[in-house]
């Protein structure tokens, strides 16, 4: 009975090991990441006799996962969407809560800075007034260095969650590379079987690290898994690892980018990572933290700006004309780490209402220069100085070597140094320095207005200035002005073509005024210093216009508007990120349903199958039993 009694053997050891199989997928059944694992059964070799062929029972081929590589790698692919959108999605609401969501935001501590300039305006003499007008000019400086703060814990923040991303993200692939280790020695040494609990330990490592950042695969022959990532860089190959890093942009010491470790040249982060948590962080500074931090800056920026522009223009109490209401602010220019030459360039604001909420990216290629606002990469090229929206960059220190790059942002930094210049109330300049005199004994309908002073005068004036129209002035019947002090000479004027209004310019004493209507002959004007200024409000009139006058963006927006649009481009990405984030999460659960539905344990279907084997099993045994009872009977005819 060899025959009966092997086939009886090999029947027991095959529905032993399905019975065996059965009980590992009832106790992974709640095992993160396990696939069902099913026994194969095939024919054993048959036995050759002269007749045919007597077969020899089943064994066991193989032991086989549920496993559907397209529904693990979608899983794979909408878990990195996901927990893009999830990271950018945490941060950006963060951000639209700063600028939104306080009662006290900074429009309203804007107008409680031009109400109270209103205040002045409306009592220029009065003290008290001028000291509300400091404190919420205080007030308006706190506000800005506040969410500039909260705006850069924030990058600091993602500085710190990016260095911990990449260090889980070598931490994985290590892990990877270990089990790609052990995968590949276990097929080697077990004839091509495939290890299904290894086998499902890389694939739960490959979804973690799908997490963390976006990532492709490729399957080898010899059963190890490749992992590249962004634009073909690996990750692991076979046991091979290659670590990310994290160093600070070459161009900005505030930002961390990530870059393989050990490459000397920066690399950029757009090469290495589409995808993940490590997008996510990437996408938030990019498309929100900078942008509002270079928003507030030139909100801070212009204010500051127009704000001394004009108040140098006026008096305060003491009689001195006005200096900076805020202090002024340095444009920083950073250059590239890796420059070679000397060249140390200087940016000067020329219009504050030109600039532009931007990077500007700063080149010399051997030849010339380059200035390109990097937002739309609108450019200017020369050999220096070089002017683009309102900024003034002088290149001509030290010598530049081809390749040379420089980083400017003139608002990046503008909230966090904004303050205020003055303490004193009496100095706050309210009035205008000068006064217009028409003399009462004037015959014609001439008017002289619209005086304005420039930041850059030499006020107060030494003597009054009077115009005197004379028909002769510039020759017989070539009429207009003869001035007395000041800059002296004669002004043309013709009442027959320019009585509608003709502009004047005292360059040199840093004055315009408009004259206008038809004088008579000896018909005179002074213009002379304001010795009385407490009750002069002209200077600080014009300080209230600046709050609805549009001075920012390209002289598109006015303070307020400005940061509502911010407040309004905030609320929009955060918005569209939400709706993306609930539909990469319901993708991602569709998907992780599908797979797992394929994959997981039906606790009813392994009861079926224990059943089902626990049966055959005891049929096997029965066989055995059948086949000992007539080998015995054998035995016993022979004795």
């Amino acid at each position: 009975m060899p025959d009966l009694l092997k086939v009886a053997a090999n029947s027991l050891q095959s529905w032993q090991q399905a019975l065996n199989t059965t009980g590992h997928n009832i106790a992974n059944a709640n095992t993160e990441g396990y696939s069902r694992q099913s026994v194969q059964f095939e024919t054993a070799d048959p036995r050759v006799f002269g007749f045919g062929f007597i077969g020899q029972g089943s064994t066991v081929s193989s032991i086989e996962r549920a496993h559907n590589e397209f529904l693990t790698s979608q899983v794979q692919e909408f878990t990195s969407s996901n927990a893009r959108y999830q990271v950018f999605t945490e941060f950006s609401s963060r951000v639209d809560g700063v600028l939104a969501g306080s009662e006290n935001n900074l429009n309203t501590s804007i107008q409680k800075f031009f109400n109270a300039v209103a205040e002045v305006a409306a009592s220029p003499g009065s003290l008290p007034e001028r000291q509300v007008l400091l404190g919420e000019a205080s007030n308006l400086v706190d506000r800005q260095q506040s969410y500039s703060r909260l705006l850069q814990d924030l990058n600091g923040e993602v500085n710190a969650r990016i260095r911990s991303a990449v260090n889980e993200v070598n931490s994985l692939s290590d892990s990877i590379g270990a089990i790609n280790k052990q995968i590949t020695r276990a097929i080697a040494s077990s004839n091509g079987a495939t290890p299904n609990d290894l086998l499902d330990q890389r694939d739960r490592l490959i979804e973690k690290l799908s997490q963390k950042v976006a990532i492709t695969t490729v399957d080898q022959s010899d059963g190890s898994l490749n992992v590249l990532v962004g634009k073909g860089q690996p990750l692991v190959i076979g046991t091979q690892i290659t670590h990310l890093g994290t160093r600070f942009s070459a161009i900005d010491s505030t930002r961390v980018e990530v870059s393989v470790l050990g490459q000397v040249a920066s690399s950029d982060s757009s090469q290495l990572i589409n995808g993940g948590e490590l997008q996510g962080m990437i996408d938030f500074r990019s498309r929100i933290l900078n942008p509002a931090l270079d928003k507030l800056g030139l909100i801070a920026l212009g204010i500051s700006e127009t704000v001394n522009t004009q108040h140098l223009k006026g008096i305060d109490l003491n009689g001195a004309m006005g200096g900076n209401f805020f202090n002024s602010t340095a444009v920083p220019i950073a250059g590239d780490t890796r420059n070679i030459g000397t060249s140390a360039p200087s940016v000067v604001i020329t219009d504050v209402t030109q600039i532009r909420a931007s990077d500007y990216a700063l080149a010399y290629d051997g030849a010339q220069w380059q200035l390109t606002r990097l937002t739309d990469n609108t450019s200017v090229t020369g050999a220096g100085p070089l002017v683009l929206d309102g900024l003034r960059v002088d290149v001509s220190s030290g010598a530049p070597v081809a390749g040379d790059k420089f980083v400017l942002n003139p608002s990046r930094t503008a909230a966090t140094t904004f303050s205020l210049a003055i303490s004193d109330a009496r100095k706050i300049a309210a009035a205008n320095p000068l006064l217009i005199n028409s003399v009462l004994s004037n015959a014609g309908s001439a008017e002289l207005q619209n005086l304005t002073v420039a930041p850059v005068n030499t006020l107060p004036l030494a003597g009054p200035i009077t115009l005197s129209y004379n028909p002769n002035a510039l020759g017989a019947g070539i009429p207009g002005y003869d001035v007395t002090g000041g800059p002296g000479g004669v002004i043309a004027y013709d009442p027959a073509t320019e009585s509608s209004g003709k502009v004047f310019s005292f360059a040199g004493i840093g004055i315009d005024f408009e004259v206008s209507g038809v004088p008579e002959n000896g018909d005179r004007f002074l213009i002379g210093n304001n010795s009385s200024a407490v009750g002069d409000n002209r200077n600080m009139q014009s300080i209230v216009e600046l709050q609805f006058q549009s001075k920012l963006d390209g002289g598109n927006s006015s303070f307020q508007d400005f940061y509502s649009s911010l407040v309004a481009q905030v609320g929009v990405i955060s918005n569209q990120a939400n709706a993306n984030l609930e539909i990469e999460t319901s993708l991602l659960q569709q998907a992780t349903s599908y797979r797992d539905n394929v994959i997981g344990v039906n606790l009813d279907e392994e009861a079926a199958d224990l059943l089902r084997f626990q049966q055959a099993y005891q049929a096997s045994a029965q066989l055995v039993k059948v086949a000992d009872e007539m080998f015995q009977i054998l035995i016993n005819s022979i004795g």
